[in-house]
């Protein structure tokens, strides 16, 4: 009897550690999975917000080329906002596994620095400030620094 105890004993030690084993494996799936998904989405938006400045940047050179007004310019402005707050939107309902969390945070700040530029440039156009229009300017310089921190977060959680 004694020896049927310490077999069963040791059956169920072993079925133990083999589920601990299996359920480590597990979550190590789950956790690349939802890195997989993080890594995907993060780049979408990243890629979504390069077509957005891009767009953007190419309005103000028409501007900056006498082919709109002020007051164009500034409806154009109110039109991309909300594509602005839409890209924060995507970027703060990310799921980010904790080592690319900074990676996500600086890329709400340069989005958001980004959009505060554009609503500083649309002040600066409407009423001639120019501290509205050196605002503009140093959110637009902290939004591209804020990118670059998100770009080292990834590199940095990558490795």
């Amino acid at each position: 009897m004694r020896k049927r105890q310490v077999q069963r004993i040791a059956t169920f030690a072993g079925l133990g550690a083999i589920a601990v084993v299996v359920a480590f494996m597990v979550s190590l799936q789950l956790e690349n999975a939802k890195i997989t998904a993080f890594a995907g989405s993060y780049e979408s938006i990243a890629y979504d917000t390069n077509n957005l400045t891009q767009s953007y940047q190419s309005e103000v050179a028409k501007w900056k080329a006498k082919q709109y007004s002020n007051s164009t310019m500034i409806e154009i402005i109110n039109n991309y906002l909300p594509k602005y707050q839409a890209l924060i939107d995507r970027a703060q309902s990310l799921d980010a596994p904790q080592k690319y969390q900074n990676a996500k945070d600086f890329l709400i700040k340069s989005l958001r620095s980004e959009m505060q530029s554009n609503e500083h440039f649309g002040n600066y156009l409407a009423t001639g400030n120019q501290s509205e229009y050196e605002t503009s300017n140093q959110l637009l310089t902290d939004s591209f620094a804020y990118s670059i921190q998100a770009d080292s977060a990834i590199r940095e959680a990558q490795s």
